[in-house]
Formats: structure tokens, sequence, C-alpha cells
């Protein structure tokens, strides 16, 4: 893990990242709708804060997200049980290492600015 990251270690931090996307979640998945039966990989989930509105938007689809830091994705873990999410699987991963996903059965990769400075 890259000591840049800095999402999902300090609450204060766990809260701004579920503020803002509950700010931004009309904006950026108003229209975000996969169809039934898609498996989706979202990179980056962090806390989980656009994980909730992709899952609720889509119940029938399964999503998988991942992030390289445990601390978040276990931060991600308790905001979708409390959310009622049951269409997430929540891995700790680097999307930069094999994450032995079948390329014939993920319909699509989302990621929301969690891995563009790394690029």
């Amino acid at each position: 893990m890259s000591p840049a990251y800095v999402h999902g270690y300090d609450p204060r931090e766990n809260r701004r990242l579920q503020d803002q996307a509950s700010t931004l979640v009309e904006l950026l998945h108003s229209d975000t709708r996969y169809p039934e039966g898609s498996t989706v990989l979202e990179a980056g989930c962090g806390v989980g804060a656009q994980t909730v509105a992709l899952a609720t938007a889509s119940p029938n689809a399964l999503i998988t997200s991942i992030d390289v830091s445990e601390t978040a994705v276990e931060e991600a873990r308790k905001v979708a049980a409390a959310g009622g999410i049951k269409n997430v699987t929540l891995r700790q991963a680097d999307i930069f290492c094999r994450l032995r996903l079948s390329p014939s059965t993920t319909s699509l990769c989302a990621s929301y600015s969690s891995i563009w400075p790394s690029l």
C-alpha cells in the first residue's frame, strides 16, 4: 500500500467521505443502474460511500468492491450492513494485483477517482 494513501484511516476522514458521497449521490448516480445479473467490480471502494449508492440503485446486480486498505474495507462492511445491502462483496485487494476475477463474468469496472493519482 502506498504511504500516500489517506482515505479510510481516520474517523474524521471517514465521515468527510460519507458526507461528500451523500451530497454528490444524485449528481453522480442519478442514472446509474446496472442490469439484472450484471457483475460489477468497484475498484477503490474506500469506506463504502459510493458502494451503497451503487448497490441500492442496482439491487439485482452483484458488486465486488475492493480497496487496498483493510481498515477502509472494514468501515465499508459496517456501512453496507447498516444500509441492509446484500448484493455487495467487500474485499481487501490491490487493483494492480491479480484479483482472480473472470473477464467473462465481470460486466463492468467502476472507480471514483480512487486510482488515478497512482497511474
